[in-house]
């Protein structure tokens, strides 16, 4: 039975983060890795190659190869829609047996879970790791 790790990413530092934190342990479980971000783009998000998808698609796959320039094989998704919502239905697609997410530096006395990191834990059909990005 094959091990499927799914990283969430955003492009921020804290999200670059919580990817080589994932691909690390993706490597020691030799699991299969799927990179996931979203975009916000309108209605026809889905069918048409705009200027945000092709952004979202390039930040995703530079990350990718940032993240392991060994060329380990990651998938990576670039997809319209809410992050949350989308880490969680790719997750539950590709039957994975982790999430990996940053908690993007939330400080102070808020600092419990990011709205990211809180709905993904609160919707996923599998474990979460939450990466300490602060």
């Amino acid at each position: 039975m094959s091990t499927t790790v799914v990283i969430g990413f955003e492009p921020s530092g804290s999200a670059r983060r919580a990817c080589q934190a994932g691909v690390e342990l993706a490597k020691r479980l030799d699991a299969q890795i799927h990179l996931v971000t979203a975009f916000s783009d309108g209605p026809d998000a889905d069918t048409r190659i705009t200027p945000e998808r092709r952004r979202a698609e390039r930040s995703v796959e530079g990350v990718a190869l940032s993240c392991d320039p060994t060329g380990r094989s990651i998938t990576t998704h670039a997809l319209p829609g809410r992050t949350a919502a989308t880490i969680v239905d790719v997750a539950t697609r590709v039957e994975a047996d982790l999430i990996v997410v940053g908690n993007k530096g939330t400080r102070g006395a808020r600092r419990v879970l990011g709205s990211v990191a809180g709905a993904v834990t609160s919707h996923s059909p599998c474990a979460v790791l939450v990466v300490d990005s602060a």
